[in-house]
């Protein structure tokens, strides 16, 4: 690649990550809004939030929000005992989406800048394998905090424990090793560039 050729390539990259960002915002603030609302106008049926919006008999939407395995059967049984299984599950399920999408957003604020290779771009990366570790820490062991606080509260009694390892975790898992391993290339890869640099 001659010099001209490597800036049109950063330009490229500059002017779509400008518009990622855009998205990133824009997809944030539709899970945000569309969670939230099904959430507060939803009805509760077998285990997920369902809203349908009639939309002046033209045609109809239908929002759900659904949990996971082990988090619906946690969210029937809060349901039957008479809590609001949105309040109590979905703010913390929402929480490692804001957290992922943060840091794509910095991720790609750095190449807008034109910082493809450094050190902040590999901490970007990792953290967002970081968020996805503790997403499958929160998944096995908050339903069991949950059932345990109403127990010991004196709250309810009839919440039972839940504790399941299954496909949703070990897809956090592979998320997070991707991510990882992207991470650790980028890392190196800018420290090959400041060998470079530094020889020359």
């Amino acid at each position: 690649f001659n010099i001209n050729q490597l800036r049109m390539i950063m330009d490229r990259i500059v002017s779509l990550s400008k518009w990622i960002k855009l998205l990133i915002v824009f997809l944030a603030l539709l899970q945000v809004t569309s969670y939230s609302g099904t959430m507060v106008f939803g009805e509760f049926q077998a285990g997920e939030y369902v809203l349908t919006i009639d939309w002046w008999g033209w045609f109809s939407s239908y929002l759900a929000v659904d949990f996971g395995t082990p988090w619906q059967a946690l969210a029937q049984s809060l349901y039957d005992a008479g809590f609001h299984p949105g309040i109590i599950l979905g703010s913390v399920e929402i929480l490692p989406y804001l957290f992922i999408y943060y840091f794509l957003y910095q991720l790609f604020g750095l190449y807008q800048q034109g910082h493809v290779f450094t050190p902040r771009n590999f901490r970007c990366l990792s953290r967002i394998a970081l968020v996805f570790l503790v997403w499958i820490l929160l998944s096995l062991f908050y339903p069991m905090i949950i059932a345990f606080t109403l127990h010991f509260s004196g709250t309810s009694s009839a919440v039972p424990v839940y504790f399941s390892l299954g496909s949703q975790e070990l897809k956090y898992a592979l998320f997070g090793m991707i991510f990882y391993c992207v991470a650790w290339v980028m890392k190196h890869a800018t420290e090959l560039q400041e060998e470079a640099e530094l020889t020359i």
